[in-house]
């Protein structure tokens, strides 16, 4: 009788340990798998800061191929070595997205044989927030000439139109009910008086030697008060001036 007592203890003993060991390596596997995640945690990469440097977006006129143009973006270093900073695909007409760039001078750079060669470039204040460049092609010198333009003290903001003149006489443009002047090199920033539609009338002419007034342009254009509208003016040869118009949407500030 007291042999089975004491065999029944000891088993009941056996038993209890067992639980008791088992108990002791789930719990360790626990402390151990709390504790990794707290690790983990504790050693996660610190998100990195904003890149710092002014924001472009260039406004193609037309690619000098009058296709689609690669292009890569890219800065020369003092030792005449070139620094890539991302390509770009130019075609008519053509706004990029906004991208940063370090200041100082940015080229426009494609490889010619075993090198890479300039063929347009523009110089960024580094202390710019927000700049457009608008390139325009030179079929001559098969190059890029570049307008850099600060739309914060133009004021050009949505619902607005950015009216530059690259011809060579004075412009006479009516947008809806306003009549400007645009002289040959210069850009006007002004409001659009759009009708209940969102439509207003585009008119661009110029005066001829005899003081006689050529139209060069006439079309109902739409105006959307979430955009603003490029108003570009060119020389041609027959009519005087011709004109060009995109709409840009933000973001813009």
């Amino acid at each position: 009788m007291n042999m089975r007592l004491l065999t029944s203890m000891h088993q009941l003993s056996s038993r209890a340990r067992l639980r008791f060991y088992r108990l002791i390596c789930f719990t360790s596997v626990i402390v151990a798998v709390f504790s990794t995640g707290i690790c983990m945690a504790q050693t996660e990469a610190v998100p990195e800061t904003k890149a710092k440097g002014p924001m472009v977006r260039m406004f193609c006129v037309r690619s000098l191929t009058g296709d689609e143009e690669e292009a890569i973006l890219a800065t020369k270093t003092e030792d005449g070595n070139w620094i890539e900073h991302g390509p770009v695909t130019l075609r008519t007409p053509f706004i990029t997205e906004w991208f940063r760039v370090s200041g100082g001078m940015t080229h426009l750079i494609r490889k010619v044989g075993k090198e890479f060669k300039s063929f347009g470039s523009f110089s960024i204040s580094p202390q710019a927030e927000r700049s457009l460049v608008i390139l325009v092609p030179d079929a001559k010198k098969n190059i890029y000439r570049a307008q850099v333009i600060d739309p914060g003290n133009l004021g050009f903001k949505k619902g607005k139109a950015l009216v530059i003149n690259y011809g060579e006489i004075p412009a006479m443009v009516k947008i809806a009910n306003q009549a400007l002047t645009v002289l040959p090199g210069k850009k006007i920033v002004t409001g659009i008086d759009a009708d209940a539609d969102g439509m207003f009338r585009l008119m661009i002419g110029h005066q001829d030697k005899d003081k006689n007034t050529v139209l060069c342009y006439d079309k109902s254009l739409s105006s959307n008060p979430q955009a603003r509208k490029f108003i570009l003016l060119f020389p041609d040869r027959k009519s005087g001036l011709r004109a060009m118009t995109l709409s840009e949407f933000g973001p813009f500030e």
